[in-house]
């Protein structure tokens, strides 16, 4: 059966129809073209009338059996609902339409039509979809893409960057157009496909380029199931790659690069499974019956993001000292710093930039915060953690912490990992579930981002003379409570004019059942016990960890002893911050030491082994410590820990 094939839009990405057409041979006729800058000079197609509109061609008495639409956003309602309404098929290029409202009308006017409506997510076709379904339902998605565009592709046309024209929506951002395939694929793989399947859309558009439009944006979408969708992506990178979805499902997560229908499996294994030609497949649809794998009523749940993109406020443009502006090339490029690393990060944190602190997005919220003093000068701020992403173990936290010279000892949300917050209380695994942030360690998997995010929230904070008093709830993603816990800091200053003093507890009680607090090295990563009393230093350089009888990095990492300190020099000076264990339980524990990857120290409360509690049953962890300017020897480390 040969059917008969109208195409608007004959030029620009109409091209890649009518090789497409081409290819099918004597399965079509193309029996029009419709385009304002006329036909193809040569090439499949060329031989056929060619109509300055679709409808002009309608009035010149041409009757297709199928239109394809291959024009920009902002004109595809009208032409889509003329093809209806003169009884044809349509494909329609992606996106559908620029407005919620428009998606509904056409819905109404395919329903009233009767006829067939393919829409030209090709990634859809991908057999991908079928190999990725065989691991299960996935636990979560995300997408990030890096791509390039430079000044001529803003100017090639007057919708190009462009939020509405002339009146009218056109939504030619990064998320809506370019690198739209991204989001509706994220959001198929999910199985979210109409419009109730999104419970809630975040957004941040930013744009480097002087257009109207995003040009890096992410986009969190959380579905009615609860499950999270994640996409940051960017047409402002100094080098084009392919886009990627990673898929998480209970067996092994998947990245996916929908632009070549490869998938790589995470022993390294890597699959080419190849693609249905959507449009191809409308003919299939028509002859034969079969179902369509990217029908009109199924780019609902993308409708939701595109809805969500039109009316968020304008773009946010990039400070000029995250840009940088490439000459080296035909047109111009403008990329802004890092922000390849910042996509995929973003992405598969689950996040949004700024929740990341990425250098180039607005200024991140912080939690509640509260000035902490030793005696008369402030040493600390203490943060809520309210604020804190999702996926980086949402927390109470103390940052910046500071030496009496004025040294910040601490840094929260480092770009190597956002999770790491000042001086703080965390694990990884408590049932299951991760109050670290970051991905989970998996035994015999390594390292997998899970949808198993925890949250420490306070419920009380009480403030002293010379500390603070807090209650706080660990709180499981279902809402159920794991762990109850209690935390004192006592601060002050030292008969050392350099230095000052800490005491802290914290109490952690098993809340409503059985408790296993665990961590990676407990979970079978050799050497990763971490988890319990952690600080997070800034960028040190000369760094001199120790303890009364181990000196360097690998020496320390795993010992047990009475006291650790840790001296370098900082951004503001050289400090010592030194930790003990003030009790015996708490001195039972191995030091957990990062000096080469970054600079961190922590008391492993489960190294190598979980620690279990019942029902009302409680752990303490005790430290006292000293914050003092300046390279402390051992035998001062010793007088200041036993003030």
């Amino acid at each position: 059966m040969v059917t008969d094939v109208l195409l608007v839009g004959a030029r620009g990405f109409g091209a890649v129809h009518l090789r497409n057409l081409e290819r099918l041979g004597d399965r079509v006729r193309v029996v029009a073209l419709a385009d304002p800058s006329g036909a193809p000079e040569d090439g499949f197609g060329a031989d056929a009338p060619a109509f300055p509109g679709l409808a002009e061609a309608f009035a010149a008495g041409i009757r297709p059996d199928v239109v394809i639409v291959a024009t920009p956003t902002g004109t595809h309602f009208a032409l889509a609902a003329l093809a209806l309404e003169h009884g044809c098929d349509l494909y329609l290029e992606k996106p559908p339409v620029a407005t919620m409202e428009q998606f509904e009308d056409l819905l109404a006017l395919q329903e009233h039509s009767g006829r067939a409506v393919q829409i030209g997510f090709q990634s859809f076709g991908s057999h991908a979809f079928a190999r990725l379904a065989e691991l299960g339902e996935p636990t979560s998605v995300a997408a990030w893409g890096a791509w390039t565009r430079d000044a001529a592709y803003w100017t090639r046309s007057a919708w190009a960057g462009r939020r509405s024209l002339d009146g009218l929506p056109v939504v030619d951002g990064v998320v809506t157009n370019p690198l739209s395939h991204a989001v509706a694929t994220a959001l198929r793989l999910a199985g979210a496909r109409r419009r109730e399947d999104v419970a809630l859309i975040e957004l941040e558009l930013y744009r480097a380029n002087d257009i109207e439009a995003d040009d890096t944006s992410s986009v969190r979408v959380t579905l009615s199931d609860g499950r999270i969708v994640s996409a940051a992506l960017t047409l402002a990178a100094p080098e084009q790659s392919d886009p990627l979805i990673e898929v998480r499902t209970p067996g092994a997560d998947v990245v996916f690069s929908y632009t070549t229908d490869r998938l790589e499996y995470p022993d390294g294994q890597v699959e080419d499974t190849g693609r249905t030609d959507l449009f191809e497949e409308l003919l299939d649809h028509r002859d034969r019956g079969i179902a369509l794998t990217s029908p009109l009523v199924e780019a609902g749940a993308f409708m939701t993001v595109m809805e969500a993109v039109r009316t968020a406020p304008d773009p946010i443009l990039v400070p000029d000292a995250e840009r940088t502006v490439l000459t080296d090339r035909p047109a111009a490029l403008t990329t802004i710093d890092g922000v390849a690393f910042w996509a995929e990060r973003t992405a598969r944190a689950g996040a949004l930039f700024s929740e990341l602190h990425a250098p180039f997005a607005s200024a991140p919220q912080s939690g509640r915060t509260r000035e902490l003093r030793a005696g008369s000068s402030v040493v600390a701020v203490h943060d809520d953690g309210s604020a804190v992403a999702r996926t980086s173990g949402p927390r109470p936290f103390l940052h910046p912490v500071r030496t009496p010279g004025g040294t910040v000892v601490t840094d929260a949300h480092p770009a190597d990992h956002d999770w790491h917050l000042g001086a703080s209380v965390a694990l990884q695994h408590v049932n299951g579930v991760n109050f670290w942030g970051g991905p989970t360690y998996v035994r015999d998997q390594g390292y997998r981002w899970l949808d198993n995010a925890g949250r420490i929230r306070v419920t009380s904070f009480a403030p002293r003379d010379d500390g603070f008093d807090v209650h706080a709830e660990w709180v499981a993603p279902d809402g159920g409570v794991l762990l109850e816990e209690t935390t004192a800091w006592h601060l002050r200053p030292s008969s050392d004019p350099r230095a000052w003093l800490f005491r802290t507890t914290t109490t952690l009680r098993a809340a409503g059942g059985p408790v296993e607090l665990g961590s990676p090295g407990s979970n079978g990563r050799s050497g990763g016990g971490y988890g319990g009393f952690t600080w997070r230093f800034p960028t040190a350089s000369d760094v001199d960890v120790r303890t009364p009888d181990a000196h360097g990095e690998e020496s320390v990492h795993g010992s047990v002893s009475a006291w650790l300190a840790f001296s370098a020099r900082f951004t503001d000076g050289e400090a010592t911050v030194a930790v003990a264990g003030d009790d015996l339980r708490t001195r039972s524990d191995p030091w957990f030491v990062r000096v080469a990857d970054y600079p961190g120290i922590g008391s492993a409360l489960a190294w190598s082994a979980p620690v279990r509690l019942d029902e009302g049953e409680h752990v303490r962890l005790s430290f006292r410590g000293a914050v003092a300017d300046g390279r402390l020897t051992d035998a001062e480390v010793v007088v200041l820990l036993g003030e």
